[in-house]
């Protein structure tokens, strides 16, 4: 974008008229533009989409980028002189204990509908009003301080001394060491030099803990960012963030491209977690942005994890990332003992040994709460014919249906096809139809038959739909209304359940032998993640996890040696096998009706990039996916891959505009994928 002076040479017939001018200033800081610019170079992605990933959808849709307001009162210096109402001294008292004001919302809040008395008052010269920008989250006048210990106190130093710098922090911290005490801390004292504080976590079911633990100790302004909030709240958050009226934002993904105006300090929470990659669209990293925001910033950033990713435990290895480590649980709570159950042991009806079901009776019976962790949603994974074979499958993909007994129907987790659940076999009539494998949904109904008098709460992406289920649900696990409680990984992610004493996990074998080489990897953070939710307040924790694997190498060096060294080994393989992070990927996806149509384009790209073949960037391919057929859709994908990310960007740069306009560009779905996470 460049403005130029008009000239004698310029051809005024040409230039088109102006007829609105939409903004008195530039919507998008200078620094933002620049991310952007570089987001679009380094993903090959339209600039214009880039743009419209940033904004918030009333800004992108043209609404008027204005704060929205609301009336503040506060107290005058006039005394009162004369007798008045009970409800306009509640105004007066409350008034007091505010003196840099309160928000009419907030007043209504405290003491119910007060506009008559607040207009009397007014009128008597008692309170005054002027008009504020409306904060999506009251400020909590009342802070309480935290005593940190010596390695989070140390961490805090080290962090700080780099303040007026970019630095790249990886903060390894085993589960309930209290990462966030020091993201508490840090940000408490970048507040104090006026700055702002952006914080990215990777769920939205994290969002109501992150804020409530920061508003305890924090008195100031906090805006969310994520796709719960509503279009006009996450607009006045944007633009508080941008006008440095809100100090701390906190966010999932899409929050990275927050402007600041005051900026001191980026957080990574979770930093290793995959859903920080966005898979469609502009596939963005949001920990990639996020560091060259800081850079261009000149500013700290600090990710933290109890199961770092390898991607960052290599930029450690090449110094190029500053680590830091807690190895100690925050207060006196102890890591939980960790053995392994043969699967062979437990019962064919509801998949649990003999030893899992004592030792969940024996914590129930402590009147302590279990988890039940199985990364598998619905009742079953295969509906099967005893006399014919048949199974549920779906139509559109190359995927089993799943059993949803509580909604009668069977779903496709690819696809989203729904069918009724069928009660006789398609193929030959039979009724002798039946379930395989085990759900949270089986989970939790074989439970409720087990444990009758207990309360049993599942956890899922099927419970957790509504607005505000998956916050009510925490609140009531942290009441201790739920007394087990059985989901997917959801549960593994950051909760902070203080009666949780034993952790029982199902079924996780799948990631031993599946054809994703990162599988191992995520298997060790999810296990580490999982069993990181027991024994976190002054009760002691155990883990117990059934696999039909109790001799796998995999299971000795995890149990054995924690997930440091775990991830150590799995590093130091793939820089063996130069796999990523130790190279650096591209895919090109295609995907269309007919199966041949993907294949050929890619073919088609494959070809022109061998024209001018870069000797530094490897070609394999094209292959159909794993799963060729998703959602009606047969799939191909190439893989380019290089030591360096220069001659990849490069040849890509070169090619593009070419293979864009190939006849078979305009009948396929096709797109780049730089540095994927997933490549089923």
């Amino acid at each position: 974008m460049k403005i130029s002076e008009v000239t004698e040479q310029t051809e005024i017939a040409k230039l088109k008229p102006i007829e609105e001018k939409l903004d008195n200033e530039p919507l998008i800081p200078k620094e933002l533009i620049q991310t952007l610019l570089w987001v679009s170079r380094y993903y090959h992605h339209p600039l214009g989409e880039c743009f419209q990933t940033a904004l918030p959808k009333l800004l992108r849709t043209g609404k008027p980028a204005e704060i929205e307001t609301e009336n503040w009162w506060s107290r005058t210096n006039k005394t009162v002189e004369k007798k008045i109402g009970s409800k306009q001294q509640q105004c007066l008292d409350l008034l007091n204990d505010y003196p840099d004001g309160i928000s009419q919302s907030q007043l209504k809040h405290y003491l119910g509908n007060i506009n008559t008395s607040l207009k009397s008052l007014e009128t008597a010269g008692l309170i005054s009003q002027q008009q504020k920008a409306k904060l999506p989250i009251a400020r909590n006048e009342l802070h309480f301080d935290l005593e940190l210990n010596d390695q989070q106190q140390n961490i805090v130093e080290n962090v700080w001394k780099k303040k007026d710098q970019f630095q790249p922090f990886l903060l390894e911290g085993i589960t309930g060491s209290g990462k966030t005490e020091v993201y508490i801390e840090l940000t408490e004292r970048v507040l104090k030099d006026n700055q702002q504080v952006l914080i990215l976590i990777p769920e939205i079911g994290l969002t109501s803990q992150f804020v409530d633990r920061f508003k305890k100790r924090l008195n100031t302004t906090i805006v969310i960012l994520n796709s719960s909030v509503s279009d006009k709240e996450r607009k006045q958050a944007w633009l508080l963030a941008k006008a440095g009226l809100a100090h701390v934002i906190i966010g999932t993904r899409s929050a990275v491209f927050t402007p600041l105006s005051q900026p001191g300090l980026i957080i990574i929470d979770e930093e290793h977690d995959s859903s920080y990659k966005q898979q469609d669209g502009l596939r963005y990293h949001a920990r990639n942005v996020a560091l060259i925001r800081a850079q261009k910033y000149d500013i700290p950033i600090v990710m933290g994890s109890a199961t770092p990713s390898l991607e960052s435990l290599y930029q450690v290895k090449k110094q190029r990332f500053e680590l830091l480590e807690l190895t100690q649980r925050a207060g006196s709570a102890q890591l939980p003992k960790v053995r392994l159950v043969d699967c062979s042991q437990a019962n064919p009806d509801h998949g649990f040994s003999d030893i899992l079901l004592k030792a969940i009776k024996k914590h129930l019976d402590a009147g302590n709460q279990v988890i039940l962790f199985i990364n598998r949603r619905g009742y079953a994974p295969v509906l099967m014919c005893h006399d014919c074979g048949w199974q549920a499958k779906c139509k559109h993909c190359d995927a089993r249906m799943v059993v949803h007994q509580h909604r009668h129907i069977l779903f496709c987790h690819h696809c989203g096809y729904i069918q009724r659940l069928v009660e006789e076999c398609p193929e030959c009539e039979s009724s002798s139809l039946k379930s395989y494998g085990a759900g949270t949904e089986k989970i939790e109904q074989h439970l409720q038959q087990l444990f009758p008098e207990t309360p049993v709460i599942r956890v899922d992406r099927d419970t957790t739909q509504r607005v505000n289920a998956f916050s009510d649900l925490v609140a009531d696990i942290k009441q201790g209304e739920a007394r087990i409680l059985v989901g997917t990984q959801m549960l593994a992610k950051g909760h902070d359940f203080h009666d949780v004493t034993l952790v029982g996990v199902l079924d996780t074998d799948q990631g031993l032998y599946s054809a994703d080489f990162r599988a191992t990897e995520n298997l060790a953070q999810m296990i580490t993640q999982v069993t990181g939710r027991a024994g976190r307040g002054e009760k002691s924790g155990e883990v117990i996890i059934q696999t039909e694997q109790p001799a796998h190498n995999f299971w000795k060096t995890l149990i054995s040696n924690g997930y440091k060294k775990t991830a150590e080994s799995l590093l130091q393989e793939r820089i063996e096998m130069a796999l990523p992070p130790a190279s650096n990927w591209a895919v090109i996806r295609a995907e269309s009706a007919d199966r041949e149509e993907a294949t050929a384009f890619l073919e088609a790209f494959s070809a022109q990039c061998h024209q001018q073949l870069a000797e530094d960037v490897l070609i394999l391919g094209p292959v159909p996916a794993i799963m060729e057929k998703k959602g009606g859709r047969f799939r191909a994908q190439l893989l380019l891959s290089s030591a360096q990310r220069k001659p990849l960007h490069q040849l890509l740069d070169q090619h593009i505009s070419v293979i864009s306009r190939h006849k078979l560009a305009r009948k396929v779905r096709w797109s780049i994928d730089i540095d994927p996470v997933d490549i089923l």
